[in-house]
């Protein structure tokens, strides 16, 4: 059986989402909302950019 690893740029961008769809909805803040989906994103794209190098 294949064990699936999340790496911790992941994991990181998973509590940055998980942080922009509360603010979101609890404020309905989306522009703060989408800066810190954003966030989440940059420590994806080094998440992926690591592995290619």
């Amino acid at each position: 059986m294949k064990k699936i690893r999340l790496s911790t740029n992941f994991t990181v961008f998973l509590l940055f989402f998980g942080v922009a769809m509360l603010e979101a909805f609890q404020t309905r803040n989306w522009i703060k909302a989408g800066f810190w989906l954003a966030i989440g994103i940059v420590f994806l794209a080094a998440d992926n950019l690591k592995k290619k190098s």
